[in-house]
């Protein structure tokens, strides 16, 4: 079994490496030596960075300078409110409240590059804007069909506005709507989806980034790390939750029951350490 303070190094460094490759693939300089298989998501990266620069101090300078550069790639509606998930979880002061175009380019940051496959989100915000329209299409082309509450869920939208997106692409021809008794199923048009050329990407990074953040903050803070006990008992406390986020940041062939504390948080182990393979960390120097 991983001792509880191996563990959190590990939740650390990944996290931080998936930070970076996030901030690599959106324009920002690094010296990355590896790349994680994920797609690049904005308001993750600034949301998550606000958090993680506790552990990495640079993130938060590249995240407000990216910002300012790339003001028109950022959905804020949708920023909010991965921002108000991270924060029901710690408190922390909000740099991104209002926002401002820069006036000056920087050496260190450029503009994404919409024609990487990694990029797939900003390729189609440059089509359809920086609102909740590329983020449903985003997520009917990755991950199959689906209805609006599943998208707006995974993708931390509004589910009205959802559904709005959804019936005017349907009736544009774009989406494929089937019915059933209790729900409407939608997905991409084939001749449409032919259009956007991408790799299907292993690990959803902000499912990935909370459930890290829910590890390192509900279970191994500094209070707990010495008590293996009060650790364990601790993921057991938010054993539904956990499960949840990380089936939800990618699939591994692994329980996550457990009927005891220790055994479930052994499972928790096992499952993040086959995440952490697929979003090997990059290191930036």
């Amino acid at each position: 079994m991983m001792h509880p303070k191996s563990f959190k190094r590990l939740i650390v460094d990944n996290a931080v490496g998936m930070l970076w490759n996030q901030w690599v693939n959106l324009g920002a300089w690094s010296r990355a030596e590896q790349r994680v298989t994920s797609f690049s998501d904005p308001e993750c990266a600034i949301a998550f960075s606000s958090y993680f620069c506790k552990y990495e101090k640079r993130l938060e300078k590249i995240s407000l300078d990216w910002s300012k550069v790339n003001l028109q790639y950022i959905n804020h509606s949708r920023l909010k409110r991965l921002w108000k998930t991270v924060t029901d979880h710690i408190e922390l002061r909000d740099n991104f409240h209002e926002i401002q175009a820069a006036t000056t380019s920087s050496k260190y940051i450029t503009e994404p590059n919409a024609k990487d496959m990694a990029n797939l989100l900003v390729r189609l915000r440059l089509l359809f804007g920086s609102t909740t329209r590329a983020d449903v299409i985003f997520h009917l082309l990755t991950k199959g069909s689906a209805n609006s509450n599943q998208i707006a869920t995974y993708r931390f939208l509004n589910q009205k506005a959802v559904l709005l997106e959804l019936e005017k692409l349907a009736k544009a021809g774009v989406l494929v709507e089937r019915r059933s008794s209790r729900e409407r199923l939608f997905s991409a048009q084939r001749q449409f989806a032919k259009f956007f050329e991408f790799e299907i990407q292993p690990i959803s990074s902000p499912w990935f980034l909370l459930a890290s953040l829910l590890m390192l903050e509900g279970c191994l803070t500094d209070e707990l790390i010495d008590d293996e006990y009060l650790v364990f008992s601790a993921f057991m406390d938010i054993k539904r939750k956990l499960s949840d986020y990380l089936q939800k940041a990618g699939e591994c062939n692994l329980s996550l029951s457990g009927s005891t504390a220790d055994e479930f948080y052994e499972n928790v182990a096992e499952y993040y350490t086959c995440l952490c393979p697929v979003c090997e960390s990059i290191n930036a120097r």
